[in-house]
């Protein structure tokens, strides 16, 4: 999880439809990010000549993925180029401001931007008119951040139901909507535990300790895990906690949530650790970015404090205490040390050869759900959220 400490004015990006840079992008998105960066080999997929034969015969499809790896939308472009589809993506602002050349390179592949902490009308006005009137997929990630967990599912946002009703209604005669739940898995080449001791030793000394090769691998990531718990809790709290690492992770994640509130007006409706997150992140960056009556030297230091502090909490938030223990299989450690490998060093290794394994769903009949009454229009957004994440969470387990 990257961290976002930063006070700069948000500006919308738009896609730019059937631009002569795509068949480009596929070529260099498959060597370059794919195979070169992220080491995915080989992609299986199923499903997606439903999707397909919905996009052709004119229908609104909305792809809805996990979102496990940074890998996940060039997988899905991959998938895309594959079956003939051209899909639209909903992307964070944040890869937007990397470069003026990432920009322009990512509208060209059908890409518009979304401030994930404020109510970005620009970008639920594009997905709309996208599911309106193109033919090719959108795809939005529901869970907003990447949790490097693939086979649990965080609580999913609502927006993307949102949209999808919105634009049920402004279907031309004929053309329905669909929600499609997307599952993203990757499974390691088996050689891939051989790169685990010496990843392992190189974040045990990034933070300062004696590396322990001798010991066992689930042993040293759970106790690497303890120790840069025990680092961030004297980090912002009186002391560290004790007790197992599952019931202190959302103590921390509640904590942090809980002091930073204390000094902004408070979302009711933001209930769950991400949507406390987004509504924080809200607030303070529109106190630091108060043109009329900027904060001062003093305040902009807290205000940046705070956003440590909310980034903190969703890290801890990030982590399932019991994934590792629960099922330790080979996938699951690279998992956990990948995870890890960002937190600490900035970027996770993808040191061996990984296969990503789709499966789209059955596609979810939103319009006749609409139509027959078993879906209601006017505050129907939390049961599709509901439904889609009982199904996408039953894939991936």
């Amino acid at each position: 999880m990257r961290r976002l400490r930063n006070d700069l004015p948000y500006t919308f990006r738009s896609p730019v439809a059937g631009s002569w840079v795509r068949p480009l992008g596929v070529l260099v998105n498959r060597e370059a990010h794919l195979r070169r960066k992220y080491r995915v080999e080989e992609i299986e997929d199923e499903g997606f000549g439903r999707v397909r034969e919905l996009c052709r015969d004119g229908h609104a499809v909305l792809l809805a993925p996990n979102h496990s790896d940074h890998s996940d939308p060039h997988v899905l472009i991959e998938l895309g180029a594959r079956h003939g589809l051209q899909p639209f993506f909903m992307g964070a602002r944040e890869v937007f401001e990397t470069s003026a050349a990432a920009a322009w390179a990512l509208r060209r592949m059908g890409v518009f931007s979304v401030d994930r902490d404020g109510p970005d009308l620009s970008a639920i006005k594009t997905a709309i008119s996208i599911l309106a009137k193109e033919q090719e997929p959108l795809v939005v990630f529901p869970e907003g951040e990447i949790y490097h967990h693939h086979r649990r599912l965080d609580p999913l946002n609502e927006g993307v139901a949102s949209i999808l009703l919105k634009a049920s209604g402004r279907m031309a005669d004929g053309r329905k909507a669909f929600l499609v739940p997307v599952a993203l898995r990757f499974d390691h080449d088996a050689s891939v535990e051989a790169t685990f001791c010496d990843r392992l030793s190189s974040l045990e000394a990034r933070i300062g300790w004696t590396p322990k090769p001798a010991m066992g691998v689930d042993e040293r990531v759970l106790r690497l895990a303890n120790g840069v718990l025990a680092v961030k809790e004297t980090e912002f709290l009186p002391e560290a906690g004790r007790g197992p690492i599952a019931g202190r992770l959302p103590q921390l994640c509640d904590n942090l949530l809980t002091d930073v509130e204390g000094r902004y007006p408070k979302d009711a409706r933001a209930e769950t650790p991400p949507e406390r997150v987004r509504a924080l992140r809200f607030r303070i960056r529109r106190r630091l970015l108060d043109a009329e009556k900027p904060p001062s030297a003093g305040e902009r230091e807290v205000l940046l404090d705070d956003l440590d502090r909310v980034f903190t909490a969703l890290q801890a938030h990030s982590y399932i205490g019991d994934y590792l223990t629960d099922d330790p299989t080979v996938d699951r450690r690279a998992e956990m040390i990948m995870k890890l490998e960002e937190d600490l060093l900035g970027f996770p290794g993808y040191p061996v050869a990984r296969t990503a394994r789709v499966t789209a769903g059955e596609p979810m009949p939103v319009s006749d759900w609409l139509e027959s009454g078993d879906l209601p229009r006017k505050g129907g957004a939390g049961e599709l959220t509901r439904r889609l994440e009982e199904r996408l969470g039953g894939m991936l387990e």
